[in-house]
C-alpha cells in the first residue's frame, strides 16, 4: 500500500497530459494514437524538461491495463458472424503474408550481413509486425470500424496474433538451442486451437 500514492500520482499525470494532447490533436484533426505517443514522450523519465512519472514500473502497469481494456472493447465488436460474412479474403491475406513477409525479412537480413539466426528472427518479425490495438484504435477514431475493409483488416490481425503465439514459442526454443520435434509443435497448435474453440463456445 505504500506504493499507492505514487501509483495514483502517475495515473493523474498520465491522464492530464493525455487529455491535453487529445484536445490539441483533435483540433489539428490528427490521429489520437499519434497524440498518445507524444504524451508518452512528455511524461517519460527520459524527458528532462517536463514532469515525469515517479516509478517506471507504473508505466508498465497502466499500459497493461490500457491494452486489456482496448482488447476487451475490440472483442465486443468482433464476432464469428462477421468473419463468415467476409468469406475467404482474410484467410487468403494471412496466407500471402506468411508466405512472403518472412522471405523478405530473411532476404533483407542476409543482404545486411546478419547471421542466419538473426535473419530467421527478422523474417518472423516481418510476418507478425502489426499492432492490433493501435490499428483498432485508429480505425475507431476515424469512424471506419464498421467498414468492410476494416473488418477484414481486424480479422487478419487477430489471425496473425494467434499465429504469432506459435511462432514465439518455436523461436524461443530455437534461440535457446532446444530442438523441438514435430509432435511438440503439433501439441502447441492443438492447445491453441482448443483454447480458441473453448472461448468461442463460451462467448456464444
Amino acid at each position: 500500500m505504500a506504493d499507492l500514492p505514487n501509483l495514483i500520482k502517475d495515473l493523474a499525470l498520465i491522464l492530464v497530459v493525455a487529455g491535453v494532447v487529445t484536445l490539441i490533436f483533435k483540433k489539428l484533426k490528427q490521429s489520437l494514437v499519434l497524440g498518445y505517443i507524444v504524451a508518452g514522450f512528455l511524461v517519460s523519465p527520459h524527458m528532462p524538461y517536463t514532469m515525469s512519472v515517479v516509478d517506471k514500473a507504473d508505466i508498465h502497469t497502466w499500459a497493461d491495463i490500457g491494452v486489456i481494456f482496448l482488447l476487451f472493447s475490440m472483442g465486443l465488436d468482433f464476432s464469428f458472424r462477421k468473419i463468415t460474412k467476409l468469406g475467404i479474403a482474410p484467410f487468403v491475406a494471412v496466407t500471402i503474408i506468411l508466405l512472403t513477409m518472412p522471405i523478405l525479412g530473411y532476404g533483407a537480413a542476409i543482404a545486411l550481413g546478419w547471421s542466419h539466426m538473426e535473419a530467421i528472427f527478422l523474417g518472423a518479425i516481418f510476418a507478425i509486425c502489426s499492432s492490433t490495438t493501435i490499428i483498432y484504435k485508429t480505425l475507431t477514431d476515424l469512424k471506419l470500424k464498421q467498414q468492410r475493409f476494416a473488418n477484414i483488416v481486424l480479422t487478419v490481425l487477430v489471425l496473425e496474433d494467434v499465429i504469432s503465439i506459435v511462432l514465439m514459442v518455436m523461436l524461443s526454443a530455437l534461440a535457446t538451442g532446444k530442438d523441438m520435434e514435430s509432435s511438440e509443435i503439433l501439441a502447441i497448435v492443438v492447445k491453441i486451437v482448443f483454447f480458441i474453440v473453448l472461448w468461442f463456445v463460451v462467448g456464444i
